[in-house]
């Protein structure tokens, strides 16, 4: 009888343990209850899917919005060594709802046409593709860190 009440506040305990669990990953509906933002910045592209030429300069434009507020734009590209980041801007102008990214980019000379690239599928098996776009990326970041990626292609014909 004495191990029936044991076992009886043993499943207890496991379920208010588990129902515990359960309610703390619920916590995001709390959130939103609470009206807390998890909505990542909207954007509109300007400048998509180009064709260009080497040594042609080329004007990006993006305009992004934010319900809460922009704190930081990172536009970049590593092999044509591009890095431009906003958060001071966007800071010295109180974090806005909306921003229009403007900026030029010079094509390199040496700019491939096209690659070979490896493509890691969700199996995790390794698939190789011949790629002929440059993918650059603007990252929008509003104050409550939820974080957009907004990708700019950009074909490179010589």
């Amino acid at each position: 009888m004495n191990y029936e009440l044991f076992m009886k506040h043993i499943e207890f305990k496991i379920l208010v343990f588990v129902l515990a669990g359960f309610l703390y990953a619920c916590d995001s509906a709390y959130d939103i209850s609470m009206k807390f933002d998890h909505e990542v910045p909207s954007y509109k592209l300007f400048t998509d899917s180009l064709t260009v030429s080497p040594g042609q300069t080329v004007a990006i434009k993006v305009e992004v919005s934010d319900n809460i507020g922009l704190a930081e734009l990172v536009f970049s590209y590593s092999e044509w060594s591009i890095m431009e980041s906003l958060s001071d801007a966007l800071r010295e102008l109180n974090y806005p709802k909306s921003f229009t990214f403007e900026t030029s980019i010079i094509i390199p000379e040496d700019a491939r046409e096209e690659w070979i690239e490896d493509l890691e599928r969700n199996d995790g098996s390794i698939v190789k593709i011949t790629q002929n776009y440059h993918k650059l990326n603007l990252e929008v970041t509003d104050v409550n860190l939820n974080v957009r990626n907004v990708p700019i292609n950009i074909r490179v014909r010589k």
